[in-house]
Parts: structure tokens; C-alpha cells; sequence
């Protein structure tokens, strides 16, 4: 299977324009707003189900149709800015694909039906990491792009304002449309070979000659040849023609060719049509990522179906949209736990530099002792300096704290007498006294930060959705450990009294911790931040529930509801320390201590930081964590087990 990720092949992004067209030509476009800052949504057809997404995200670039579209940013980006300019009002005229290349050009015409000459283009340029979303006038002339392009990045074209428009470079390959005869299929794949054979004798020996035999299988030789067949498409045209995608092409017999060129015309025969089969593969059910798409195609699965769980769709618009948006989530859910823990990482790294100053201001305070000694010192030696000022800086005592009554050194203020120097001596050190505690209490306040962040942290880690991850932010912001907190997305401008409501209401839900039902009916409970803990542990639950926790870990607090006097299942009992050992820092080990007591037995130190508490009277449980003995204990496959917090 090609490792580059899912990919939109030319012949699915026909399938993609023909819905388009059929849905939207004729409709006018009444709202076009940002949703990234490299994709742009298109409402048009008032009434119509669907909008246009076109994104030219690197890890998510699409262009499809969507019942569900994505909410807009607080603030639009400039290029959506202008796009709303151009084409709000306007008419969608046409929809045209660039032959099978992966280019898409929507044709918009003026809001007052103006010449045709001032039509404006919204080309889409679906090409994996090089994607992008050009605006030109009907001459070509730029008016601006998504990701700007000058001559320093590509020598080819430049993408700018003012620039005229050329398309991406077209790759060398045959249209298999026009394909008429066996022969010249065959004829095609024989010199790809030749070409591949000749391409692998100039390829070192070792890891990149191997890569390129691996490219050289009959499914990738069928993507090279010819246009719009990407690596999946081209692997299950092989399988169908019941041959080994991964085999050589050169190795490939007359009966052999003879099959895939009647599986290829049969395909080409459906897609003339637009008759195709659209299936995406996701990962197994169980799986770390149960609900992650690794390919999808208008033709068609099959050679995937012993690995993958392979779901069809009605349309090429909701197999792109639903893979995708699934894609697209997870990047945001990266990129917003990536920005949460530089934000905690950073304020980590402040607590602990603080930590160590205060450690050192400790030890110059610690010196005190020595004040108080020299000030006694002067004091028990009162009657060999007098009463007037001593006129130097620096006298001798004996030290009667010393067995042999040794004399020792004592720096002195000349102007004052020695009962003088003794009372200063003294008043510095009741000083450094009073400095002392309060570093001490600084230093205990800081290790507090210090551990509570490190939870924070660990949350981060764990958290499986953006909801975990909002309830981790406002903790921090209502904590003061954060700025004003994520932008939500939504109208700028609310009542107050809806506001009030709205906060309470998030406030409620962000107390709310997990709930799982056990194969037993027990109901358990896992907190997914500290103040959701704190919740779980102090208020909701009853004395004799059970508490688990992993052990001497940061991680979430479960409880096990039980009534009074009743001994739970051992076997849910596990299940509750699967869940603790899983949400926790230890979720990777193979050998987790998870403590249980009863919650009785757990209680809250005064002052302590959200999510910090201390028991005993517990045992301790040995468990490895896993994501498929949770998803058997529970009853759920991979997907549903993480929607039970909803």
C-alpha cells in the first residue's frame, strides 16, 4: 500500500467535479468564509444542503461537497477576505477538471450578471503538499493565492498578485481514456518497465535501489503510465486482475497483461460514465486509531479488505469529507495539544529555574546562624572592648562554645561599641529568621506549581479529543495559569444574561468527568483534568465507592460506584484500574500499580493544588493497560470507546 497517506487521485476528483456540478452550477453564492487558514468553505443555493469545502491543508488538502460544514474562524483571513469580495452574490457558471490532473477551476460570474470578461476563476490545486487556492481573472491575472509563491521557491510559475496564472507542470502520462487497444496498454507497460529497469542499473545497490524495485510493482507501473490512476487506485486494479500489486512489472506474462487490461477497460468503460464504487479503508476496530482513514478510492478496495475495515460511500463528496474532516480533526487535535504543552512546558521550565533561585536564597539564609553565634560572641566578651566605639573593623573574642576556648574573628562597625555591633548582629539575624520562612513558603509553593503542572502535563498527553483539551484550558485560565484561553469559534457578540447561562453551563460540563458502564452495570468514573478530579473525588463520589489511582504517577482519578456493603466483581474492579493505569503517565509500561481504596479513605490537604489529594488504607493492583482489553471490558469496539465521555 503506497505509505504516502490518502490521496485524491485525478479520475475521484472527476467524480468530485460532476457532483459539484450537478449540485451547485446555476447557484448563486450567498456567504464564503474561512475555516482554516488555508481552506475556505462556499455557501451557495439558498436552501441547498451542501456547501463547497476546498482546503489546501498539507494534511488534509480536498475539495469536496458537505452536509456538516466546518465552523469559520473568529476573524476571516485575507485571502477570504477578498474571496468574499469577488464572489459573494455571484453565479457559479461551470466547474471544469484540468484533463485528469488534480486541478479543479470553478467559473464565477458577477453578482449583477457583468461581462463575461469580468468573471473571476477559483482554482483549486489538489497536489498533496504543494496545494493551493488561486484566485485569477478571466485572463489569468492573479489577484492572490492562499500560500504565495515567488521565483525563489519555484522557478517554473510564480503565484502572486498581478502574475498570470500557469498551472501546475503536467506530468508525463498517458491518458487512459484514450487508450483503444490492448496492444497499446501493453505497449505501455512494457516501456515503463524498460524504463524502470534501465533508471534501477544507475540506482546505487542497498535501501534506495530496493525503494525503487518496490515503486516498479504493476500497481505503481499503472499510476506511472497513466493520468488521473493514483498508487491505490492502480494496486486495485492489479488485484482485481487477480495479480500481486507489489509485482515487477517486467515479470508480468501475456496472460497476465491480457487480465489487467480487461479489469483497466472495464474501469475506464465505468468511469466514462461515472460509474464508480467509492470505499475508504480504515484502521481495525480496537485499533490505537479505530477511526483513522488510510486510503480511499472511486474503484474499489478489495486488496485491503484482510488488513483494514473497508466502509463504502454513496458519493465521492462523503467519503472525501468523512475521511478527511477525521484527518483534519486530528491535526487540529495535534496542533492544539502541541500549543498546550509548549505553553505549561514553558511555564515548567519558569517554575523549576525559580525553584532552584529559591533553593540558593535558602542556603544564603540558612547562614544565619552564624549572626546570631557572633553577636553572643561579643556579648559574653563585653568586658574586653569597653563601652565606646570600637575603631576597627574587625576584633578578637574567645569563643566559649569551644572546648579550648580558641579565639576568633569577628567583623565589627568601628563607630559603635561592641553591645552595639552585638545588637545589629542580632536584628540581622531575627531578619534572616523572617527571610527563612518565608523562602520555606515559597519553596513549598513553588514544588506545588511545580507537581501541578507536571499533572497538567500528563493530561495533556492523554487527552484523546479537543473537548479534553478546551476543559484543560480553562482550567489553567481559571487557575491563573494561562492567558485569556482558547478562541471559541461563534458570534462575536452575545446577551449577557446569555453569556452568564453559557458559563455556567460550560463550567457544569467541565466538571463532568467520563462515565463507563462495566459488563456488570457498575457505573465508573474517570476525571480528565485536575478540576474534574477534584470533582469526581471530593463531591461525587459516595463513601464507599472505590478509588483508583496509579501509583506514585500523575494521571486521572476513577471511581467505581457501589452500594454499601457490596463487594464488586473482580473483573470490574480490573476494569476501573485498566481505565486508571490507562489514563495515566505509566499508560505505556507493561507492569502499572494502580492503588485502590475505598474514597472515604482520600481526602484533599489544605491549600493543596486541583487534583492533588492523599489516602491510605488501600491495595495495590498489578494491570498492563491496553486500549483492546479496556474496549473488551467495557464491551466497546475502539471507536465507541472514545465517545463514552460524551
Amino acid at each position: 500500500m503506497d505509505k504516502r497517506g490518502l490521496q485524491i487521485d485525478g479520475f475521484l476528483l472527476s467524480a468530485v467535479a460532476a457532483e459539484i456540478r450537478s449540485e451547485l452550477v446555476g447557484a448563486r453564492i450567498d456567504r464564503v468564509y474561512s475555516a482554516s487558514r488555508d481552506s475556505i468553505v462556499i455557501a451557495a443555493g439558498r436552501g441547498r444542503a451542501r456547501c463547497l469545502v476546498i482546503s489546501a491543508s498539507q494534511a488534509a488538502s480536498r475539495v469536496c461537497l458537505t452536509s456538516a460544514p466546518p465552523a469559520s474562524l473568529p476573524e476571516p483571513t485575507p485571502f477570504a477576505m477578498l474571496i468574499r469580495k469577488h464572489l459573494t452574490g455571484g453565479r457559479i457558471v461551470s466547474v471544469r477538471q484540468l484533463e485528469l490532473d488534480r486541478v479543479l477551476t470553478v467559473q464565477v460570474e458577477g453578482w449583477a450578471d457583468a461581462d463575461p470578461s469580468q468573471n473571476k476563476l477559483l482554482i483549486a490545486e489538489i497536489t498533496g503538499r504543494l496545494s493551493n487556492i488561486v484566485l485569477t481573472d478571466m485572463d489569468g491575472r492573479i489577484l492572490d493565492a492562499v500560500r504565495r509563491v515567488d521565483q525563489s521557491r519555484n522557478r517554473y510559475r510564480e503565484l502572486l498578485p498581478g502574475a498570470v496564472y500557469l498551472p501546475p507542470p503536467p506530468m508525463e502520462r498517458l491518458d487512459p481514456r484514450d487508450i483503444p487497444s490492448r496492444e497499446a496498454f501493453v505497449a505501455a507497460i512494457r516501456r515503463h518497465a524498460l524504463q524502470s529497469q534501465a533508471r534501477a542499473q544507475l540506482q546505487p545497490t542497498g535501501h534506495a535501489a530496493s525503494r525503487r524495485a518496490q515503486a516498479d510493482g504493476i500497481g505503481a507501473a499503472l499510476a506511472h503510465c497513466f493520468a488521473g490512476i493514483g498508487p491505490t487506485l492502480g494496486a486495485e486494479l492489479a488485484f482485481a486482475a487477480q495479480l500481486n500489486p507489489a509485482q515487477i512489472a517486467p515479470e508480468l506474462n501475456d496472460a497476465e497483461l491480457s487480465r489487467i487490461w480487461e479489469t483497466f477497460s472495464a474501469f475506464m468503460d465505468a468511469a466514462r460514465t461515472g460509474r464508480f464504487m467509492f470505499e475508504a479503508a480504515f484502521e481495525r476496530e480496537g485499533g490505537h486509531d479505530a477511526e483513522r482513514a488510510v486510503a480511499l478510492s472511486c474503484g474499489g478496495l478489495s486488496y485491503l479488505a484482510d488488513r483494514f475495515r473497508i466502509e463504502r460511500f454513496a458519493s465521492a463528496s462523503s467519503m472525501i469529507d468523512t475521511c478527511y474532516s477525521r484527518a483534519e480533526e486530528r491535526g487540529r487535535l495535534e496542533e492544539y495539544r502541541r500549543m498546550l504543552a509548549r505553553e505549561v512546558g514553558a511555564r515548567l521550565e519558569r517554575s523549576r529555574r525559580k525553584l532552584e533561585a529559591q533553593r540558593e536564597e535558602l542556603a544564603r539564609a540558612g547562614q544565619s546562624e552564624r549572626l546570631r553565634r557572633q553577636g553572643e560572641l561579643l556579648t559574653a566578651n563585653l568586658s574586653l572592648f569597653g563601652n565606646g566605639p570600637l575603631r576597627t573593623e574587625s576584633v578578637r573574642a574567645i569563643d566559649y562554645y569551644d572546648p579550648k576556648m580558641a579565639e576568633v574573628e569577628v567583623e565589627v562597625d568601628p563607630s559603635l561599641s561592641a553591645s552595639a555591633n552585638a545588637q545589629v548582629l542580632f536584628a540581622r539575624y531575627a531578619r534572616a529568621q523572617r527571610a527563612l520562612e518565608a523562602v520555606a513558603g515559597n519553596i513549598a509553593a513553588t514544588e506545588g506549581d511545580i507537581a501541578y503542572l507536571e499533572s497538567v502535563a500528563s493530561l495533556i498527553d492523554m487527552a484523546d479529543d479537543i473537548e479534553h483539551l478546551d476543559s484543560i484550558q480553562e482550567e489553567l485560565a481559571a487557575l491563573g495559569y494561562s492567558g485569556s484561553g482558547r478562541t471559541a469559534q461563534g458570534p462575536a457578540k452575545r446577551g449577557t444574561k446569555h453569556k452568564q447561562r453559557g458559563a455556567r453551563s460550560r463550567q457544569t460540563e467541565a466538571h463532568m468527568p467520563s462515565q463507563y458502564t462495566a459488563r456488570s452495570g457498575h457505573e465508573i468514573y474517570v476525571g480528565r483534568n485536575n478540576l474534574q478530579n477534584d470533582y469526581l473525588t471530593l463531591k461525587l463520589a459516595r463513601g464507599q465507592d472505590l478509588w483508583f489511582h496509579a501509583k506514585d504517577v500523575h494521571g486521572s482519578h476513577v471511581v467505581l460506584r457501589r452500594r454499601s456493603g457490596e463487594e464488586a466483581p473482580e473483573e470490574t474492579v480490573r476494569a476501573a484500574a485498566l481505565l486508571a493505569a490507562y489514563y495515566s503517565r505509566a499508560r505505556m509500561s507493561s507492569n502499572v500499580a494502580v492503588d485502590c481504596t475505598e474514597a472515604r479513605n482520600v481526602r484533599k490537604p489544605r491549600g493543596a493544588r486541583p487534583g492533588m489529594v492523599i489516602y491510605d488504607r488501600h491495595k495495590t493492583i498489578w494491570v498492563t493497560p491496553s486500549r483492546e482489553e479496556i474496549a473488551e471490558a467495557f464491551g466497546l469496539n475502539g471507536a465507541a470507546l472514545d465517545r463514552t465521555h460524551d
